[in-house]
């Protein structure tokens, strides 16, 4: 299903997974697919790492986020999620299961590269059954052209093709490969369009909302936007053209806390048996960041401050609590398969439905991530980062320069370089993350 004019058709008639030839006459529902798998719903916030999420406890200045704090309540909260440093690769990852050596894409995309390769198989092609719409933030085309959020499986895209917008009530708008400009305040224009499509959608969906807050450009955000009443303070109503950007990209956490709000409420009324995740697609900008989140450690690098993001999933069985496990951004693709009953061959995905039941369970004895540059090549790189951590330690490889390791049960936020002189317990530790990496062909 690569084509345009496929899309165009399937979206036109509004019928999931039909042939041209089926048009005339599309199968109900239950024809269609004897067994009904659930809604889910992905909602990825741009630039938010776990310090921007009150939830987390782990920053004294996180924003007002009463939706996200009750989503958190309500679901299951990984303390360990690894993404990726910057958002292109993170948006592969979650799309196909699968890191970025393999699919190309380990830095920004910029408009001359050649994007995700349709060879991927992204989560809207191996649902088969499932209806589909990818809203917001795309930043996977590079220089493949309006089509290629549609090209890549999804029946209906709504959103901006590259990494940020100049201006968030004045941005390119692609519909479907049709470009217009919108004066829409994102986060609303957003957000009122995945409530339109999961009303409209034929059930099973997948909607994957990619939000561009709390991404540059700072500004102060509509006063329609900040929350009433849930905090005692609140970014958003102190905010000024020309406060700093720590408190503008907070004010603009709770804007998009807002708006996630009324798409939550829509999702309880129409579909309250859905699946919910929520995610960063890399850790807080090095202006934003606040102590004890050091600029020098934040979004794109690999310190915790950059990879280490928020991750919350609610839905059926999904038991309430906090998660210490080792979990990737890739991991959403295989969870998403088992959830609709489909076999993922990702090989860098692990489900994490047993996370539901058993939060206690460990089920990757280690993560891995990375930042390499160009797009588009194969190992080795030109330049190559990588990271990789047990349930302690942590390893970091880069291209001409020594390694880093670091005890993050004693030192989380790294400020104590240990290789160069390792005991004996911590080597071993540090041979077996070194192998690994050799083992996946990236040492």
């Amino acid at each position: 299903m690569k084509s345009h004019f496929t899309f165009l058709v399937v979206a036109l008639a509004l019928a999931g997974p039909v042939s041209a030839l089926q048009l005339s006459s599309p199968p109900t529902q239950l024809e269609a697919s004897p067994w009904l798998g659930p809604n889910i719903l992905i909602v990825v916030a741009d630039d938010v790492g776990v310090d921007l999420l009150n939830a987390y406890g782990e920053s004294t200045s996180a924003p007002c986020t009463p939706n996200l704090d009750a989503l958190a309540q309500d679901g299951l909260l990984f303390r360990n999620a690894w993404a990726c440093p910057v958002c292109s690769p993170t948006r592969a990852a979650l799309l196909t299961g699968r890191h970025g050596f393999r699919t190309g894409i380990g830095t920004v995309l910029s408009n001359t590269d050649s994007g995700l390769a349709l060879s991927e198989t992204t989560l809207p092609e191996l649902l088969t059954s499932y209806s589909s719409a990818c809203i917001g933030k795309w930043h996977l085309s590079g220089a493949a052209g309006p089509f290629h959020p549609n090209d890549s499986g999804f029946q209906h895209f709504d959103g901006f093709l590259r990494g940020a917008v100049n201006d968030y009530s004045s941005w390119p708008r692609v519909v479907d490969g049709q470009t217009s400009l919108s004066s829409t305040y994102t986060t609303i224009e957003f957000t009122d369009e995945a409530i339109a499509q999961i009303a409209s959608l034929p059930q099973p969906w997948l909607v994957v909302l990619n939000y561009n807050a709390a991404h540059s450009p700072y500004h102060v955000p509509p006063a329609s936007l900040c929350p009433v009443g849930a905090c005692a303070t609140t970014w958003c109503e102190a905010a000024t053209p020309n406060s700093n950007d720590r408190r503008l990209a907070r004010a603009m956490v709770e804007s998009l806390d807002v708006k996630l709000g009324e798409l939550l409420a829509a999702v309880d009324a129409t579909s309250p048996n859905s699946f919910v995740f929520f995610l960063g697609d890399n850790g807080t900008p090095p202006s934003v960041s606040i102590n004890p989140f050091s600029a020098s450690h934040a979004k794109g690098t690999l310190y915790e401050g950059g990879v280490n993001v928020p991750l919350i999933v609610r839905g059926p069985g999904v038991r309430r609590g906090e998660c210490e496990a080792l979990v990737a951004a890739t991991d959403i693709y295989a969870t998403v398969a088992q959830l609709a009953r489909v076999p993922s061959r990702a090989e860098d995905s692990i489900s994490l439905t047993p996370y539901f039941r058993q939060p206690s369970l460990e089920l990757r004895p280690w993560v891995y991530t990375e930042l390499f540059s160009p797009n588009g090549a194969q190992p080795p790189f030109a330049t190559h980062e990588r990271a990789i951590r047990d349930a302690r330690y942590k390893l970091i490889r880069r291209t001409g320069s020594p390694d880093e390791f670091y005890d993050l049960e004693l030192d989380p936020f790294e400020t104590n370089d240990l290789f160069g002189s390792l005991n004996a317990a911590q080597q071993l530790r540090y041979d077996a993350l070194s192998a690994e990496l050799f083992a996946l062909g990236v040492g």
